[in-house]
């Protein structure tokens, strides 16, 4: 990969990807949002990779560039990362053989050999698009709704999620920010933490009277009449 690529990585995701020798390493990046970001970045020389596994170029060519999501393995590899369950004596020696395992499962791996059906690829596609728009949103209560940015980020066009999530969920997009932020307004009210007015800041509302508008409209009831009856 050139050194002005980018890549942009959701939540849980992980890829394969090299830099020609002497250039920058490349920059990854993820989308916007309020929780730190964390990467790992294995870097693994190709003259080292060769030398343990042979030719591997066939094998680079072929899983290079694929950001797919993280499989219950690698799960278990970044928990391990961040605290190895060896003594630090041997951490050297543990990091290099999980490289080692990490990468195995990227050369070697092979796929099905059944292809799927077209209107299969376009139906997940179609699933994953809305439920990571739908994860990206949950993350984004106090943000307005940004369809243009918000379909960017999962990767499709913008009428095309809407459209999407509306038909997959009987529910448009503006709706569903609004039963989340609610969601977790009446979380914040029940642990009578906050009141009335620093929950609606919270959730995104910079008007109270917005606030308990929608509010009723989730819950048929407003704040005040919510938060009686969690003291009764």
């Amino acid at each position: 990969m050139a050194s002005e690529t980018r890549l942009t990585l959701l939540p849980r995701t992980t890829a394969l990807f090299a830099t020609h020798q002497g250039s920058a390493l490349t920059t990854a990046t993820r989308f916007k949002t309020e929780e730190a970001h964390q990467f790992i970045v294995l870097i693994v020389p190709s003259s080292e990779a060769e030398s343990i596994f042979g030719q591997v170029g066939p094998f680079l060519k072929r899983s290079l560039g694929i950001i797919r999501r993280w499989t219950e393995r690698e799960k278990v590899f970044y928990e391990e990362f961040l605290t190895p369950p060896v003594p630090s004596e041997a951490q050297k020696a543990w990091f290099l053989a999980k490289t080692l395992e990490i990468l195995s499962l990227y050369l070697f791996h092979e796929p099905k050999l059944e292809t799927p059906l077209f209107c299969s690829i376009v139906k997940g596609n179609a699933s994953r698009y809305v439920r990571e728009a739908l994860e990206l949103m949950q993350g984004r209560l106090g943000e307005s709704l940004d369809l243009r940015a918000l379909a960017q980020d999962v990767g499709c066009a913008p009428h095309y999620l809407s459209r999407l999530v509306k038909q997959s969920t009987g529910k448009t997009l503006s709706l569903h920010l609004r039963a989340f932020r609610i969601e977790r307004a009446a979380e914040l009210l029940a642990g009578n933490r906050f009141n009335v007015t620093e929950v609606a800041l919270e959730v995104g509302y910079n008007s109270l009277s917005h606030f308990s508008k929608a509010f009723a409209q989730e819950k048929g009831m407003t704040p005040s009449q919510f938060l009686k009856r969690q003291q009764k």
